[in-house]
């Protein structure tokens, strides 16, 4: 009788241990497929004159900010000023001519924005970084 007692009672608590294993398992399976999934931020529309000799020219740019740290992505609108005025500077003096050659290579647009979005976030202390910048719209008048 003490024999079939244990027996039951080692039957239920390995099937209590195989039952939260499982549950722990697949908790995080789901965290890690959640932190795996990019999220994307996208910034306002941005127009910005560039030059040109004969008449008025301008550049359209939409982007999309990726990451996969939902922390990122809720800290992002605090530095979207920043980055707009990254934008800025980085256009500020390019021409009609030099802006319609910049485009033609989209991926290192996207690498030069992507390294000076992130310069701008270290020198003003934000404690993350982007991990990809994404050319969603561009039109060059």
């Amino acid at each position: 009788m003490k024999a079939l007692v244990l027996v039951i009672a080692a039957v239920l608590l390995l099937a209590v241990g195989g039952g939260a294993a499982y549950f722990w398992f697949g908790q995080q399976q789901s965290q890690v497929a959640e932190q795996s999934k990019p999220l994307f931020y996208p910034l306002d529309r941005f127009v910005i004159s560039v030059d040109h000799a004969q008449h008025s020219r301008y550049l359209v740019l939409e982007l999309t900010l990726l990451s996969h740290d939902s922390q990122v992505m809720a800290q992002l609108p605090d530095a979207s000023p920043l980055l707009r005025n990254t934008l800025v500077a980085h256009f500020s003096n390019i021409s009609h001519g030099d802006a319609k050659d910049a485009f033609k290579d989209i991926p290192q647009v996207q690498g030069t924005l992507l390294d000076k979005f992130n310069q701008t976030l270290r020198q003003n202390k934000f404690s993350y970084q982007i991990e990809q910048v994404l050319v969603t719209n561009v039109f060059i008048q």
